[in-house]
């Protein structure tokens, strides 16, 4: 069984978390059982530590676990590995006013329970952050659209979501994970499109949706432009071999030949907000 040694992101900044991922499946051939080696992991992240979680449910992928004792203690807090899939672990975090939220684990057989899990998480996301007026409409949004996307367009009947608040730091982090069929698959299949992942995440952005009606597909554009230029956050969106980037002033995209996630991942960072949000103009 192939070992992946598994280091902390060298910073705290996104792209830390993106390069940190990129560094674990780079050279991975998707589907295949691993063995994570987390021995000398100190700290970690929403965008490094839930596709782990995702990989080993799929795969039956194996690890090694910390040495180091309150990062151990962490991950055994936030559901590490298999997270939770019922309402009674949230409501326990809510009254015990923790900055995390555990890995939570979204099934398609289960929609009133999911449904249920992502208003709690919600909930815990905002008690967290001060709240000001709009932040609700802004939180919720996002979660659902990008958790609603997982058993829409997918082919697969379980997602994973994450999220740390950092209070010291003053920002939120959310990971949203499926291993389903990825962007390009999912235009093929539906739309009879060849495109490249580079492309299909570009067409994601401009609001095509992958259905075959001509309804729109605003919900990911609308909560990347949301996350950045609302809240002047931090999006990530991984799918097949392309990673995109961005932010408030600029926007990236990263291609590898040696990294395929035959899924989607999503990540985004929100800094606290310190005034009132308005939506709507973000809103396609």
């Amino acid at each position: 069984m192939k070992e992946i040694i598994v280091n902390k992101p060298k910073g705290d900044a996104i792209i830390h978390q993106l390069a940190s991922f990129y560094r674990i499946f780079k050279g991975v051939k998707f589907g295949e059982q691993l063995s994570f080696n987390l021995t000398q992991l100190d700290w970690c992240s929403p965008l490094s530590i839930l596709p782990l979680v995702a990989y080993m449910q799929l795969t039956g992928s194996a690890y090694k676990t910390v040495e180091n004792e309150q990062t151990l203690s962490y991950l055994q807090k936030i559901q590490f590995p298999k997270g939770v899939d019922s309402i009674s672990p949230l409501e326990q975090v809510l009254q015990d006013n923790k900055t995390f939220i555990p890995i939570s684990v979204l099934k398609k057989d289960a929609p009133e329970i999911r449904g249920r899990l992502l208003a709690l998480f919600a909930s815990l996301i905002l008690k967290s952050l001060s709240f000001q007026e709009g932040i609700k409409n802004a939180i919720y949004y996002p979660i659902e659209e990008l958790t609603n996307n997982i058993f829409e367009h997918s082919e697969q009947d379980m997602g994973f979501i994450f999220s740390q608040f950092y209070p010291k730091k003053k920002y939120l982090d959310v990971c949203i994970v499926d291993t389903g069929i990825g962007y390009a698959m999912s235009y093929k299949k539906e739309k009879g499109l060849n495109l490249s992942d580079e492309d299909a995440i570009a067409e994601v952005m401009k609001g095509h949706s992958v259905k075959k009606s001509n309804e729109r597909g605003y919900g990911v554009r609308t909560s990347k432009r949301l996350t950045c230029e609302g809240l002047g956050g931090d999006f990530v969106i991984i799918s097949g071999s392309t990673m995109l980037i961005s932010n408030k002033k600029e926007e990236t995209l990263f291609t590898g030949a040696d990294f395929h996630w035959k899924g989607v991942i999503i990540a985004y960072r929100i800094p606290q907000p310190e005034q009132p949000v308005n939506i709507y103009p973000y809103i396609v």
